[in-house]
């Protein structure tokens, strides 16, 4: 019976791996419905796009200092958050650090191969490339599992060079010529998404706020209550 169950388990996990591709692919290509126009929006937001290089820039810079941790980080419109700091003052530092380079020219600062952009293009490629091989595959007659196969491995090694592409021209804005560091506070759970993980989540979470004074970036009530930048 032992036997009987091991070999059940053991044909699972086969057909799950080998159906595993065309199940990504077919979640991936959902993410066409979404994240082109998360990208647009992001792409039209200059105060976003520019907390998100100083935030990138912040992190490497921490990760210089001290190579054995790790940080992770996201940006709002009101600055960004560092997770896994220890100190405020360690994160003001390094983000002032990180404001100076950039002003000097250190582009490369503002985008980083960990970045969730790299999750948003592995998807982006994995669907197109999906397509493009069931088009071909049944034009053409070829076998149809090892284009989805193949197609997903090719996003997998090229998601990184055009996470790199999206961060530099769509998600990421390296002048930080009228910007400021403002200060630096504790997270709350609210930022975190709330609930018990938010409160877990924002006791090693600190928060940087960022000022803009470019007059193309920074936010203008109008009489009619909206807000446009």
């Amino acid at each position: 019976m032992a036997l009987v169950f091991v070999f059940f388990v053991a044909l699972f996990v086969v057909v799950f791996l080998l159906l595993l591709p065309i199940l990504y692919s077919l979640q991936a290509v959902g993410s066409l419905f979404v994240y082109p126009r998360q990208l647009r929006a992001m792409f039209g937001n200059k105060i976003l796009r520019r907390n998100h290089a100083l935030e990138h820039a912040t992190i490497v810079v921490m990760m210089e200092r001290q190579p054995d941790r790790k940080f992770n980080g996201f940006s709002n419109d009101e600055g960004f958050f560092v997770q896994g700091a220890r100190s405020f003052a360690e994160v003001e530092s390094a983000a002032r650090e990180a404001l100076r380079r950039l002003r000097r020219g250190e582009r490369r600062l503002a985008v980083h191969r960990n970045c969730g952009t790299t999750i948003v293009a592995a998807n982006l490629l994995v669907a197109v490339f999906f397509l493009a091989s069931l088009g071909v595959g049944i034009a053409m007659g070829w076998n149809l599992y090892l284009l989805v196969l193949g197609s997903v491995l090719a996003a997998f090694v090229l998601r990184v060079p055009l996470s790199l592409l999206l961060q530099r021209f769509v998600t990421t804005d390296a002048d930080l010529s009228n910007a400021e560091v403002g200060w630096v506070e504790a997270a709350q759970p609210q930022d975190m998404r709330g609930g018990i993980l938010g409160a877990i989540l924002a006791a090693s979470t600190v928060r940087v706020r960022v000022f803009h004074t470019d007059p193309e970036a920074v936010e203008i009530l109008r009489d009619d209550g909206a807000v446009v930048r």
